[in-house]
């Protein structure tokens, strides 16, 4: 995995085209654990959206049953492989480390239409196996 550091400016779309990407994958769910610094608070709970608020300066991370927020965030990193997203670390104001771990990979795509835990590359997924 690679731990990629993005810039402000990108934590908006990323962010919208990740959740949109959940959301296209009714069939299956993402399931990650969410701890600050280090301490769990929850595992292996869905995972419905992460949304970035430019205006708030504010995370908005939101799992079954909880809304874990992130207030004047100052880096967001993402963990990716070739399978696709692993993990995200959000770093606030005071140094607290936000971190979702996630149990399956999650492909991401620019036109928001990802499923989780398959690989597009995979002819059976693409459409593209001969028949």
């Amino acid at each position: 995995m690679t731990l990629r550091k993005l810039d402000k400016s990108e934590w908006h779309a990323y962010c919208d085209r990740l959740s949109k990407d959940l959301v296209g994958s009714r069939s299956r769910s993402a399931t990650v654990s969410l701890a600050v610094n280090h301490e769990v608070i929850t595992q292996w709970v869905p995972l419905f959206g992460i949304a970035y608020e430019p205006k708030k300066d504010l995370f908005e991370i939101v799992l079954q049953d909880l809304e874990h927020w992130v207030h004047h965030p100052q880096t967001f990193y993402v963990d990716e492989g070739p399978k696709g997203v692993a993990g995200l670390e959000i770093i606030d104001a005071q140094g607290l480390r936000h971190t979702l771990s996630l149990f399956q990979s999650i492909q991401i795509y620019p036109d928001g239409q990802g499923i989780v835990g398959l690989d597009r590359a995979d002819p059976l997924i693409s459409g593209s196996a001969p028949h």
